[in-house]
């Protein structure tokens, strides 16, 4: 198994937007083991002072936090501008936007769900892509986290099903525009333990397994423009001994 270094990514600038989240805290604490210097924005500062703590002392001098909310295009550019700014560049992006949602089917859904769950969430994804892509390194990617409900239907948790897959073609667009100018892929999450839910199957990853693919794809030049299935270790092990090309 080939797993990232400590200094994998020594002197690279990785933004982490919902950093502060379950799978969030796994990906930022992987890119700090690899040498990154980690940016997560929250409009809640409470939740970057939390992140903080988790992280710990040892890891928390490269952790950069910036109070900023990126729910519009207009946040999201002024989000972008600021750290492209403040770092003097983007070196890596990695999308953790969303969360899971389960009720009702479809048509017992209502509007206020909808708005929060598929609408806000959409929109946050596209604000940051369209702020981040033009701004990252000419060796740099973007990696946006969808979970499992994203490339099969999930009754009672219809909306979130096509969040995920409006994420997944938001994706795909992105590579077939961009043409190999820069490296876009997503990561597609099965049951992931953390910090909510500290136990499960002993086949799940934990957030800071999901964090380890993460630095993978980045790090690595020859995953480019892929959905990379992360449903259990056995596909991580698969992930990780990806080699460089």
């Amino acid at each position: 198994m080939s797993t990232p270094t400590a200094h994998t990514l020594d002197g690279k600038v990785v933004v982490v937007p919902g950093g502060t989240g379950n799978v969030g805290e796994g990906i930022v604490r992987a890119f700090l083991k690899a040498g990154a210097t980690v940016v997560v924005p929250s409009r809640s500062q409470s939740r970057l002072d939390q992140l903080v703590k988790l992280i710990g002392p040892e890891l928390a001098a490269e952790l950069k936090t910036v109070a900023a909310a990126y729910a519009s295009f207009d946040e999201a550019d002024k989000l972008a501008t600021k750290i492209a700014a403040e770092f003097g560049r983007v070196d890596h992006v990695v999308a953790s936007v969303g969360g899971w949602w389960a009720g009702k089917a479809l048509w017992q859904t209502s509007e206020e769900v909808w708005e929060k769950v598929f609408v806000d969430v959409a929109t946050s994804h596209m604000a940051l892509a369209r702020s981040f892509v033009p701004r990252l390194s000419e060796d740099g990617s973007y990696t946006t986290i969808a979970g499992f409900s994203a490339a099969k239907p999930y009754p009672a948790a219809g909306i979130v099903s096509m969040q995920g897959a409006a994420q997944l073609m938001m994706r795909e667009i992105l590579s077939a525009e961009l043409k190999g100018q820069r490296r876009v892929n997503d990561l597609i999450l099965g049951p992931i333990i953390n910090r909510s839910r500290p136990g499960g199957d002993p086949s799940w990853l934990t957030a800071d397994q999901v964090g380890e693919a993460a630095v993978k794809v980045a790090s690595t030049p020859s995953i480019a423009n892929e959905h990379v299935i992360l449903d259990t270790v056995d596909d991580l092990d698969k992930a990780l001994a990806r080699t460089g090309g």
